[in-house]
């Protein structure tokens, strides 16, 4: 949570000072076994004394494209509150002093959320003492327990409501967020009286809390740290800054990606949250700094061994802006959110995070905007037309949220200081009222195709569940489970996709490497498709996932075993002299780099290479037909004349005139490639009369006519009779992604009734 006027963002140094003067030394707290409470039923039964559970999603959570999805892939929207506490200096939830837990579960449910954001501290998991009465006054079941203790008894609670839970690592030690402190990374060391944590302790933190939950599957996510940002380096006032790839002992992005996959290593079902940066470079008084969130995720994506259980989140408020700490006194001159005009306030928060959810990118995922909020006693036109604006993007985009906070004893809080009832009566009813009321997509979420930028030049990056090191001495870039190599640079990047086909992983797991010295594991007709370069290529039915650079340059391939026989009809890419990409799915993936592309509807099963460097791709031909056989029927095409009767769609020489009577369905890639067939099934009211030509049928791409012909009377086999007439067409690798059309043309001279058109393969 930001400061607000409580704490500025970044402190002067004087106040930096003055603060040290007060803080009472903290010490290190044994790592204690604690076990799960045995209370889940009484606090079950106390919920469900005074709350009505909410209607809790069909869990585990997970994503698909841009949305969160429960396990029957319908959308699941995250509408949460948070509910701080644990994190802070009383190291419990807030209210429980004032009422009876069921009871504030019964106020986040009257609001209307689904879900909370729970704030803990890493020194709250550590310290056994006892929390004093008095800080859970109003829930005596909660007296001799420690903090971790209450924490559960809280999740518990709100599961048993129904409602979702997102555990939430706010503060390293426990205390209020977030100012020039110890607390802006997700490690701290080096100081004489502060919690000191490594990135080791962060992690198994986060392994023992998510163990701790496992088999309570509403606690569904894990949103690793609370705005990240500079903080102080050891005991002294020298700022240290987070960064984004630089894959060093402070880069979010690389420690992001090894805390997610120890959690998903130890509870696969936990969606993953990744907030960007919310502060890097020096404290405003000693220089310049800016407020990225995730606009670094453009060039570098965070990457965990499943990749649809990653969510990012950001955060906004009124009184910050993208380079104001919300400190006039230290930041002043830089414009704050809340006193932009609407058009930049848009086109700030799209291009800091908003870009994101857009689709069919490599970037492409849900966010959550898991913080924002104001005081229902601002009176200031300019905070509330922030949160009108803010409120009508998230209805907009239709984004998941999570308001801060819900706490009482919070100037901006959700309910009335004793905890007793909602905090209604003030202008923020509104905008809360419409965010809440509005669900956005429901139901089925269609599934989208993905996208998976990697690059492998001095890093690893595994992007799969693979764990072992398939190619000691080199490093790798695999891809996630199931996506095949679709791209190559030369300067080792990749592009994964499981575009058209889905996850093409046999379920038997079976890797093949093919590395260093030249292979020829596959039959593909084209002979030495690299004539003078060293190749790499896979076996029959296997493609390839991933790739190798040694300290040379590219150096090898993993190929994995295919869940279908894998088409073997290929061609060369060359790559070594400009780009050569027959799909522009993923953008510029390897800007400043030249690379090769296969067509969607292809895959990689070789990789070529000289003086370390690629140079061509085996792209060989789908490995599916297609969703073939696919029947059209007419009147699921478009027309420009007749009339609909059945399925059917007719025309007569009495009320039509000469003009399309079919034609779409501008299908991409659903057909594949190779040699196909297109039926179309007609009848025609007599064939004794002049041998009238009755329509014109072809196959179109778009840009070309793959296949034509002239329909006439005497074709058809009797009259009012359905007859298929056949068109033989061929679908390039580099085509397949055009508007696929059949289209018939009617001439006027009789009457006629078009029934379907059906592809097939041939």
């Amino acid at each position: 949570m930001f400061n607000r006027k409580k704490m500025k963002i970044f402190c002067s140094v004087s106040v930096v000072f003055a603060i040290l003067a007060s803080c009472s030394p903290e010490t290190d707290q044994a790592y204690l076994p604690f076990s799960l409470p045995k209370s889940a039923k009484s606090a079950y039964r106390s919920v469900m004394s005074l709350a009505v559970p909410s209607n809790p999603p069909v869990v585990p959570l997970s994503t698909n494209g841009r949305y969160i999805v429960d396990s029957n892939n319908n959308r699941f929207k995250l509408k949460a509150v948070n509910w701080y506490g644990a994190s802070d200096t009383r190291q419990v939830v807030g209210g429980l002093d004032k009422q009876p837990i069921s009871h504030i579960i019964s106020l986040i449910q009257e609001w209307g959320f689904n879900s909370v954001r729970l704030p803990f501290s890493n020194l709250m998991l550590h310290d056994a003492n006892i929390v004093p009465n008095e800080y859970v006054a109003a829930n005596p079941q909660f007296f001799g327990k420690t903090a971790l203790q209450i924490y559960d008894e809280t999740v518990a609670a709100l599961t048993a409501a129904g409602i979702v839970v997102v555990l939430n690592n706010h503060t390293t030690f426990s205390e209020w967020c977030c100012g020039f402190d110890y607390n802006g990374q997700w490690y701290h060391t080096g100081s004489s009286f502060a919690y000191n944590q490594t990135p080791e302790m962060w992690k198994a933190d986060w392994v023992f809390l998510v163990n701790r939950y496992k088999n309570n599957k509403l606690v569904a996510a894990a949103d690793l740290r609370n705005e990240v940002r500079t903080q102080r380096f050891n005991d002294t006032h020298l700022p240290n800054s987070p960064n984004w790839g630089w894959n060093n002992i402070d880069d979010w992005r690389k420690a992001a990606g090894e805390a997610g996959n120890d959690i998903l290593r130890a509870n696969p079902d936990m969606v993953i949250v990744v907030e960007g940066i919310n502060w890097w470079g020096a404290i405003p008084i000693l220089g310049s700094g800016e407020r990225p969130h995730l606009k670094p995720v453009r060039d570098l994506q965070v990457h965990i061994r499943n990749v649809n259980k990653l969510v990012y989140a950001a955060h906004n408020y009124g009184f910050i802006g993208p380079k104001h700490n919300g400190d006039d006194a230290t930041s002043g001159g830089n414009i704050k959110y809340k006193d932009m005009d609407a058009t930049t306030f848009r086109n700030t928060i799209t291009d800091e995070w908003g870009y994101v959810t857009d689709p069919d990118a490599v970037t492409t995922a849900p966010v959550w905007v898991s913080e924002f909020g104001a005081s229902p006693g601002e009176t200031n036109p300019a905070d509330r037309e922030w949160l009108k604006r803010l409120v009508d993007y998230l209805i907009e985009k239709d984004l998941d949220f999570a308001f801060w906070p819900l706490n009482g004893e919070d100037e901006w809080g959700l309910v009335t200081s004793d905890w007793s009832q909602t905090k209604r009566g003030n202008w923020r009813d509104e905008h809360m009222d419409r965010l809440l009321a509005f669900s956005g997509k429901t139901g089925s979420v269609p599934y989208v195709d993905h996208l998976t930028k990697i690059g492998f030049n001095g890093v690893d990056d595994n992007v799969s569940t693979i764990d072992n090191d398939w190619l000691s001495g080199a490093n790798k870039g695999t891809c996630p489970d199931g996506e095949r190599l679709l791209g190559l640079s030369r300067d080792q990047r990749a592009l994964c996709s499981d575009t058209k086909y889905g996850k093409l992983w046999h379920n038997d797991r079976a890797t093949n490497v093919q590395a260093v010295y030249e292979t020829t594991t596959r039959y593909h007709g084209t002979g030495d498709w690299a004539g003078g370069f060293t190749k790499y290529e896979c076996p029959n039915d296997y493609y390839v996932a991933g790739a190798t650079k040694h300290s040379w340059g590219t150096s090898g391939i993993l190929c994995a075993h295919s869940k279908v026989p894998l088409a073997n009809s290929c061609r060369t890419i060359w790559f070594d002299r400009g780009d050569s990409r027959s799909s522009q799915r993923g953008g510029d993936w390897a800007p400043g780099s030249y690379k090769g592309q296969c067509a969607d509807t292809e895959y990689v099963a070789g990789v070529a290479q000289r003086d370390g460097g690629g140079a061509a791709l085996l792209c060989c031909s789908s490995p599916l037909s297609g969703e073939l056989p696919l029947v059209y029927k007419a009147k699921n095409l478009s027309h420009r004349t007749g009339f609909a009767e059945g399925d059917a769609w007719v025309v007569t020489t009495a009320d039509h005139w000469a003009d399309h009577i079919i034609y779409g369905p501008y299908d991409r890639g659903r057909w594949g490639t190779g040699n196909k067939q297109a039926v179309f099934r007609m009848l025609v009211d007599v064939t004794n009369a002049n041998n009238d030509k009755v329509v014109t049928i072809d196959v179109f791409d778009g840009q070309d006519v793959l296949a034509r012909r002239d329909v006439y009377r005497h074709e058809f086999v009797g009259p009012g009779q359905y007859t298929n007439f056949t068109l033989d067409f061929n679908i390039a690798p580099d085509k397949a992604d055009r508007p696929m059309e059949v289209r018939a043309w009617w001439f006027d001279t009789s009457y006629v009734k078009t029934e379907n058109v059906t592809i097939q393969n041939r």
